[in-house]
């Protein structure tokens, strides 16, 4: 019985709180390329989509209401799709974890944008949980999965595309809590699929009392390092380029002595 209890605590607390909205929300579009994140938060948003919209380079914050509730959203570079976070670039590995500082204190939640037209298996859930795991371990009691692609999934219920995917998709659902929403992002119109998904945002919260997600210290150490080396990089860079060209300046006078000599 004891054992129970502790389970139940998210659900009493949702419960308690289901007519309460949040003022503010802060959340963090994360997932691999091209399963629509920018999209993702356009439809929160009520923003427009943009045809000539170019791939999300670095981490960016966008602010925007959904009834009386602020949001402020950021999106994030996707990582290549079904490899490991040891094999994406530094600089998108930075850039995911940058993301925590640009709506502080901190996010409440994070959205994992899962295209549902693809089949998933184990390389994209090791490639999500290595990725996500950046962030620290704690961050699976903050993430909504979204599925992308909803008119792919047609009349079908999500729960038999997500029974049909197999273990590893099933795996990754009950690590995030089975918290999970699908969008139509060709219907963007719909308003009450964003209704719905603001609920279930707004019912993580709540489950976490209402704490907004505090990233592990080496999360802040490895950053630093990073920027540590991309600066000494650049001055040495710089220490280079001027001993080049004081070489060449010294190649040039000389060549110029030379030359007046001769004449």
């Amino acid at each position: 019985m004891d054992a129970v209890l502790p389970s139940l605590l998210p659900v009493c607390l949702f419960l308690l709180h289901r007519n309460k909205t949040a003022p503010k929300l802060r959340m963090i579009l994360l997932g691999s390329r091209s399963v629509g994140k920018t999209s993702v938060g356009n439809t929160i948003l009520g923003f427009k989509e943009q045809e000539d919209a170019k791939r999300t380079a670095q981490s960016a914050a966008r602010q925007g209401f959904v009834g009386k509730t602020e949001i402020t959203l950021v999106d994030t570079p996707g990582w290549w799709k079904g490899f490991p976070a040891f094999e994406t670039p530094e600089a998108i590995k930075e850039e995911v974890m940058r993301s925590m500082f640009l709506c502080p204190p901190g996010p409440h939640v994070f959205l994992l944008v899962i295209d549902a037209d693809a089949s998933f298996n184990g390389k994209l859930l090791d490639a999500i949980t290595t990725h996500m795991e950046l962030l620290g371990e704690g961050v699976w009691r903050h993430t909504v999965i979204v599925f992308t692609r909803g008119d792919w999934v047609g009349t079908h219920a999500i729960e038999e595309y997500i029974e049909g995917e197999g273990e590893s998709l099933q795996r990754l659902v009950e690590q995030c809590g089975n918290r999970y929403h699908v969008l139509n992002n060709k219907d963007a119109s719909d308003g009450t699929q964003v209704t719905e998904l603001l609920e279930k945002i707004t019912g993580t919260v709540a489950g976490n009392g209402w704490d907004h997600f505090v990233p592990d210290e080496q999360i802040f150490l490895t950053i630093e390092e990073r920027r540590r080396r991309v600066e000494e990089a650049a001055t040495l860079r710089q220490s280079q380029i001027k001993a080049r060209r004081t070489s060449l300046r010294g190649l040039l006078q000389s060549h110029l002595a030379l030359v007046s000599h001769v004449n």
